[in-house]
């Protein structure tokens, strides 16, 4: 029996070794290894946004005032030059859009275009006092320089170090251009014949609003996080000139005033005036860049059938859920309020302090009497462009430009200025998706409205005395003004917004929408004013400001599209 079972053990022990043997002998099958990360590069296409701060290169304007008619006095007056500082300064943002090439770990060249939004300006002014067979003269010259926007096109060379390739040192350098508004008020008040009831004055006002062109350089650092390397951050440097501008004056009040006619006869002496201004600029910026690469070879999924065709399970169902939403409308901004009101703000000219509390012309509150504005309609094309996070929420994007007439009203009645508004708003809209193809929605966000190619016309009107002041008192009925030139500060507000789409199918339908924005500006300006019958205060530069409540509606009507329901799903 000992025997028998010996044997079976035996069998036993056999059978398995060979059978470790066979299975020894079957092939091997390992899981692929996983492909490395691939390289950093900084090749691309990338766009971005930026913001950041411009102020000036403290350059000097120059100009003169001469006299080309000797008008009822017989003999023209003296001219004068001048110097006049001038300092660019304020705030700029806007976006970027360039393609980058790397040629080896250390070398990236490549190329970009920005557009920005500015709101850089200068103030400068100067006196002379001359005397001549005339008499004494105070010729004096308020001279504003800004900048609305500006853009560049640049090439740009970067360097990177092979321990770190995602982060670059660069220079770039090309072509500038951008919109240049040069504003320069000039006057010339004198006493003859040693009485002072008999004074002259001239006012003059030089406009200059074009595009300029330059060119602009600098550098910048660009560094791409680990964790995100499809972003990059900047921050970048970049000088600006866009050459020189020349405004040239236009005389405004060729004739005598009134109270002086009988004695000088219809006509006074014309004089021509020219400044001349810089505009250069430094700008120091940060951004933020999104990279991606459209000529990149797409990898193949499989190596041609050489592994076996698996089928897994069907995939997960998929709606018509469309995450992009683009819409097309035509709308009419109407103010609700744009009735402004004008204060006094502040030193006039120096010998006499504050032009409110020593001349009458405003009240103790600062209010110039009867002064008020008036603002337009506009009917303007505008684009909105949105992201579902899911069927109800969504986020939207509002951009569009409005031209607009500020009328002076009352005492300083006169086609006061006319501006350009960019008022981008962000809402966060719900939307009611039960109705079907009637789709309903309310939102809220916030708007930031910037202002440029502001300008003043060339009216001439007069600010009453008020009864009892001390210049009143000369028997002036008002002081002979002009306005020289006029910024807009941006203005940031809450928008209200009700609206409804009406789906023709998955991608097309038709919009209304109606949208309150609480925009309420300040408006500065200087006014340049004389007194006919005390030349010896020389010329007047009255600085206003004027609170502009616009607060205007929008209701837009147009086209919906919407669109990349096979690319992504909904957020949430």
């Amino acid at each position: 029996m000992k025997y028998f079972v010996r044997g079976v053990i035996a069998a036993l022990m056999v059978g398995s070794a060979g059978a470790a043997a066979s299975a020894a002998d079957l092939p091997h099958y390992k899981a692929p290894p996983a492909p490395p990360p691939p390289a950093f590069t900084w090749t691309g296409l990338y766009g971005g946004v930026n913001i950041g701060y411009a102020f000036g290169a403290s350059s000097q304007e120059t100009g003169g005032l001469s006299y080309i008619s000797a008008g009822a006095l017989g003999v023209a007056p003296l001219g004068s030059a001048w110097t006049t500082g001038q300092n660019l300064q304020g705030v700029v943002g806007g976006g970027q859009l360039g393609y980058n090439y790397q040629f080896n770990p250390w070398l990236v060249l490549g190329a970009e275009a920005d557009i920005q939004a500015a709101d850089i300006g200068s103030h400068g002014n100067a006196a002379i006092g001359i005397a001549d067979a005339i008499g004494p003269h105070l010729q004096s010259v308020n001279s504003t320089k800004k900048v609305d926007w500006f853009g560049t096109v640049r090439g740009r060379v970067g360097l990177t170090l092979p321990s770190m390739p995602n982060l670059m040192v660069y220079g770039t350098g090309g072509f500038a251009y951008g919109q240049v508004v040069h504003n320069v008020g000039f006057a010339d008040n004198y006493t003859f014949g040693g009485a002072a009831l008999f004074g002259g004055g001239a006012l003059g006002h030089g406009y200059y609003d074009d595009t300029r062109v330059g060119w602009a350089a600098g550098g910048g650092l660009e560094w791409s996080p680990s964790m995100f390397p499809s972003w990059s951050l900047k921050a970048e440097y970049l000088y600006v000139d866009l050459g020189n501008t020349r405004a040239n004056s236009v005389p405004l009040n060729g004739g005598a005033p009134a109270i002086l006619q009988g004695a000088l006869g219809p006509t006074m002496p014309q004089f021509a005036a020219t400044q001349n201004s810089p505009t250069r600029f430094h700008t120091v910026r940060a951004g933020v860049n999104w990279h991606f690469d459209p000529f990149a070879a797409i990898a193949p999924s499989s190596a041609g059938g050489a592994l076996p065709s698996v089928k897994g399970p069907p995939p997960a169902f998929v709606d018509s859920y469309q995450p992009f939403q683009v819409r097309l409308k035509v709308a009419g901004v109407i103010p609700l309020d744009g009735h402004g009101t004008v204060f006094d703000s502040g030193a006039g000219y120096p010998g006499l302090g504050s032009i409110g509390r020593l001349s009458g012309l405003t009240g103790a509150n600062g209010v110039i009497a009867g002064a008020s504005t008036n603002t337009s309609s506009a009917i303007i094309p505008m684009l909105d462009a949105a992201y579902y996070l899911n069927k109800n929420w969504a986020i939207e994007a509002i951009c569009c430009v409005a031209p607009h007439h500020i009328q002076g009203t009352g005492t300083i009645a006169s086609d006061f200025a006319r501006a350009w508004l960019f008022p981008p708003s962000v809402m966060l809209q719900y939307h009611v998706t039960n109705f079907g193809a009637f789709q309903p929605y309310l939102g809220v966000g916030v708007n930031f409205t910037t202002f440029w190619n502001t300008r003043v016309n060339n009216d001439t009107w007069g600010i009453p005395m008020a009864p009892g002041s001390p210049l009143a008192g000369l028997g002036i009925p008002a002081v002979l003004s002009t306005f020289q030139y006029a910024t807009v500060a941006p203005s940031w507000g809450v928008v209200g917004q009700a609206g409804v789409d009406y789906m023709l199918n998955d991608h097309w339908g038709v919009n209304v929408d109606v949208k309150y924005i609480g925009l309420h500006p300040m408006v500065h300006s200087t006014v340049i004013s004389f007194v006919p019958g005390a030349p010896a205060l020389g010329a007047i530069f009255i600085p206003v400001k004027v609170s502009l409540p616009i607060n205007p509606i929008v209701i837009s009507a147009g086209l919906t599209y919407r669109f990349g329901g096979s690319l992504l799903s909904p957020l949430f």
